[in-house]
């Protein structure tokens, strides 16, 4: 296996412009380690096995996990109103107020503005801090409505665990969750990472790889996206998900682990179901259980398992490049190793762009769609500035509404909605639901 996709890694990563990487592979039982490339372009220091990388959002797996372990202490239940467990809870909308759930949060359909980064320092208080700002959001969606991506529930739910369990939530995670599971090289603290091999982030400025300086979160934001680790450790954390398999007691019992994975209502294109933390999709006709995380365009990562195969892989990236290394590694990986088809272009279906083009913005960040020589273009803006802006690529439509990258039709990229009227006022990308605004964009 590292004989063949070893070559295959190292010039995918030069072709997408990736200074370092680290894959882990879960198959048949055994594991293997790959890495390419740098933790750094300043210092040229080899990437290795344990090389931490920042996760990003499959931390959100870690929270939904610690949640779980309250509910099955009897201290938490996942259905009722958050303001039981934090009763100084304030909100813009007190009806929400009154009643959003844990579940809620878990689903991402607790219908306030979720893509926000509420900054409140790197103290042990930083979660509470933030959670008393929640008023500050806007409630864009009636509570369970809609689902769309957010960091700020999980932010609130890792609150929750905090005040029911009398832990700091990363503490919480690293005893109920790290050390039963063996997982020794895994962080949230940048004091715990710094003394420790790691990769940094990087931006793409003209055509060139540089270290960003800056961690691309803060404290807050840590259970909906601060854990470091290792492609060995996030192994660990893929078999105790198919398996159950732990170096103590697992953290959660075989039925709490069922549920953990189990949908709970329908997700937002491009990934169909979402249960507690997890998105589960398919590929061809198995069923994918899966996660990945973007830290600010610095560090990208993968996190894929197929249940039935027993199959995992993990895919960490230092660079804006791995959200094309990273499919490009899993595709590999399912049709090769787990036997998965290969996925085929969609046929494209001719469309008018004009009445696509627009502003859709969702908190910290934004979509915007603008046609250019006829064809529709897409692009991911960071509105508040912090993020370096992809550049903008062109989509095509492979069904009524449904876009996919001109450049790759396999897979469904976004979704448009329309209203009563049969206007466009909505989109479904990136997992999130953002409602358009009244001008257009076109060029």
């Amino acid at each position: 296996m590292n004989r063949e996709l070893q070559p295959l890694l190292d010039e995918w990563a030069r072709e997408a412009g990736v200074p370092g990487a680290s894959v882990g592979i879960l198959h048949d039982g055994e594991e293997s380690l790959l890495t390419t490339g740098v933790s750094s372009v300043d210092t040229g220091q080899a990437v290795e096995p344990g090389t931490l990388f920042m996760i990003g959002s499959t931390s959100k797996t870690f929270t939904a996990a610690a949640v779980l372990a309250l509910v099955e202490d009897g201290v938490l239940d996942l259905d009722e109103p958050v303001a039981k467990y934090l009763p100084e809870l304030r909100l813009a909308d007190p009806v929400a107020r009154d009643t959003i759930t844990t579940r809620h949060l878990l689903t991402h359909s607790a219908g306030f503005l979720g893509d926000v980064d509420i900054a409140s320092g790197w103290g042990s208080d930083a979660l509470a801090a933030a959670a008393a700002r929640f008023d500050e959001l806007p409630q864009v969606f009636g509570v369970g409505e809609v689902f769309s991506y957010s960091n700020s529930g999980f932010l609130l739910a890792g609150r929750v665990a905090e005040v029911v369990s009398g832990l700091g939530y990363e503490d919480l995670v690293r005893e109920r969750l790290l050390e039963p599971l063996d997982m020794t090289d895994s962080w949230f603290l940048p004091w715990d990472v710094l003394t420790r091999p790691h990769a940094v982030g990087h931006v793409l400025r003209d055509g060139k790889s540089e270290v960003a300086h800056d961690i691309g979160l803060t404290r807050s934001l840590n259970p909906g996206g601060g854990l470091w680790s290792t492609a060995a450790d996030q192994l660990r954390w893929a078999r105790f998900l198919l398996t159950g398999q732990a170096k103590d007691a697992p953290p959660l019992s075989d039925a709490t682990r069922a549920l953990w994975r189990t949908p709970q209502r329908a997700a937002a294109c491009p990934i169909e179901q979402i249960a507690l933390g997890w998105m589960v999709t398919r590929h061809g006709d198995a069923e994918i259980v899966r996660h990945g995380g973007n830290v600010s365009n610095l560090q990208l990562s993968d996190f894929i398992t197929v249940p039935a195969e027993n199959f995992a892989v993990t895919v960490l990236t230092n660079g804006v490049g791995g959200g094309v290394l990273g499919p490009k590694v899993v595709d590999w990986c399912l049709e090769n190793l787990a036997g998965l088809p290969a996925l085929e272009a969609k046929p494209v279906v001719p469309t008018d762009p004009a009445e696509y083009a627009g502003s859709f913005p969702t908190g910290d960040l934004g979509f915007e769609f603008t046609v250019r020589d006829g064809g529709l273009w897409a692009r991911m803006v960071a509105t508040d500035g912090t993020i370096e802006t992809p550049p903008a690529f062109e989509v095509a439509f492979v069904a009524e509404d449904v876009v996919a990258r001109a450049a790759d039709t396999r897979r469904p990229l976004a979704r448009f909605l329309r209203d009563e009227h049969g206007e466009v006022s909505a989109v479904e990308f990136g997992l999130r639901t953002a409602q358009r605004e009244r001008s257009r964009l076109t060029a």
